[in-house]
């Protein structure tokens, strides 16, 4: 293995700076755009613990460089790889570390970490998607904002309690107007970012390991919650875009459908995830969320069987569960976005998480296969007509940041830089994706000059000015 000091320095001998993109990313025509109606298309990596990194509260093996240097190698590998975009917790993800530690009470030293982030991230032309909270882990989560507003007894308060709300609309508000100490720009104002996920996973507490013989009938599996949730997204959205109208925003979570809804049959599992609370049709019609986008899990949706097993009926799978999201984001005029994607890698002589240390030749066998499923699936909804044409990109779970599969939580997951999944699938495909953007999207308005290409299609939601200056959504 290539040490990471060496790959830092043959990566930033040739800095990039500024975007070839122009202005903030939006829809038009079922695509991404920016100011120009230069096709963008988000394609890249999940981190995980970036943020603890800078901060240098992660652990592992004591030979993991943790700092900025790790920023740098990330933000610097997707550059030079074909990566357009990285999703980054703008929170912390255990007790290590919290964004705010306190309700309304926040960590400056977490805070400027975020900063440098997004800095480097511009630096390199990179966009970011940053989260507001996490349905899972225990730090900057739903459960502290449940127990910040006294509701362990019903999660559901959450969604429903005035006073939780306002919480999470302060936190909203103080994420977009955070000044940031290296750019000197508000996050509201920076296009570096590409848009805000709700948060991450959002769902209903509801975790029945199976549905029977016992159908589960505490609260927050009831239909209520549900309703409560999409309530929750279309008010969460739509404070966002008050506070800032230049950003898009979405959900963040997996795309399940509700139990009642016609789509369930395409749901994974034995009925599970239609009580999760989700809506994946409900909740993305809301005329405040810009872009659809979707979570695969594999290897937690489809827990029996071999690695080689799962793999074969995970790819089964995977083609009907992009084929109908397509069509409802398609009926929606809304792009879709393959947000999380990854698959486990599993030394069996070493364990997995932490001690996994997949093989080599275990990554070609079982996880490219999959990553390739998908990538082809991008390439060909390039060329394609919808709905096949409304996935508009993918993005990994998860880059390995120091390029040591030893790291913490997830050595499994991890796709490592010298990896044939990233050198031999992700990079070149990539590349391949990149060079079928359209330079110039039929349909679109172009930003502050006035000038609408004739559309070829139905034009899709566009970006136009208000009396206060502020750019804000039409449908």
């Amino acid at each position: 293995m290539r040490s990471f000091a060496l790959l830092l320095a043959v990566l930033v001998g040739a800095q990039r700076a500024a975007s070839q993109f122009q202005g903030f990313i939006r829809t038009s025509n079922l695509k991404f755009v920016d100011d120009n109606c230069k096709e963008f298309v988000p394609l890249g990596m999940n981190t995980w613990l970036l943020l603890e990194s800078v901060v240098g509260t992660s652990t592992g093996r004591p030979t993991n460089p943790y700092g900025l240097d790790t920023v740098d190698f990330t933000m610097q590998a997707a550059a030079n790889n074909s990566q357009t975009t990285a999703r980054v917790f703008a929170h912390g993800v255990n007790s290590t570390l919290a964004l705010q530690p306190e309700q309304g009470q926040y960590n400056e030293e977490a805070f400027r970490a975020l900063d440098y982030i997004v800095a480097r991230a511009g630096f390199y032309g990179i966009k970011l998607i940053l989260t507001f909270g996490d349905e899972w882990n225990s730090a900057d989560s739903k459960i502290n904002y449940i127990e910040w507003g006294n509701a362990t007894d019903n999660t559901n308060l959450f969604f429903t309690s005035p006073t939780i709300q306002q919480f999470y609309k302060d936190h909203i508000f103080t994420i977009v107007n955070r000044n940031n100490t290296v750019t000197g720009l508000l996050y509201k104002d920076d296009p570096t970012i590409m848009a805000w996920d709700l948060m991450n996973e959002v769902r209903c507490e509801c975790f029945p390991e199976s549905l029977y013989p016992t159908y589960p009938t505490n609260v927050e599996c009831l239909p209520e919650c549900g309703d409560a949730l999409d309530t929750w997204v279309q008010m969460m959205a739509n404070y966002t875009k008050e506070v800032d109208p230049n950003h898009m925003v979405t959900v963040g979570y997996e795309g399940f459908w509700g139990q009642y809804d016609p789509d369930v049959q395409y749901n994974p599992g034995n009925g599970w995830a239609g009580i999760t609370g989700q809506n994946f049709s409900r909740n993305m019609a809301h005329a405040e969320i810009d872009f659809t986008e979707i979570h695969f899990w594999p290897d937690t949706w489809f827990s029996t069987g071999t690695q080689e097993q799962i793999g074969f009926d995970q790819q089964l799978f995977l083609n009907s569960w992009i084929d109908q999201h397509a069509q409802v984001s398609t009926d929606l005029g809304k792009p879709l976005f393959l947000e999380e994607f990854g698959k486990a890698v599993k030394n069996v002589q070493s364990g997995s998480g932490l001690a996994a240390n997949p093989k080599p030749e275990d990554v070609s066998y079982i996880r490219d296969p999959y990553f390739t499923t998908i990538y082809d699936r991008a390439n060909n909804a390039m060329t394609a007509s919808a709905p096949n044409s409304t996935l508009r990109g993918t993005m990994f779970w998860q880059w390995d940041m120091v390029n040591d599969h030893y790291v913490v939580d997830g050595g499994d997951l991890q796709v490592a830089y010298q990896d044939t999944t990233f050198q031999d699938v992700i990079a070149p495909q990539s590349s391949s994706i990149l060079g079928l953007a359209a330079a110039t999207v039929d349909g679109c308005t172009k930003i502050n000059q006035g000038s609408v290409i004739p559309p070829t299609a139905t034009a899709g939601r566009r970006l136009l000015s208000s009396g206060s200056g502020h750019r804000v959504l039409s449908a």
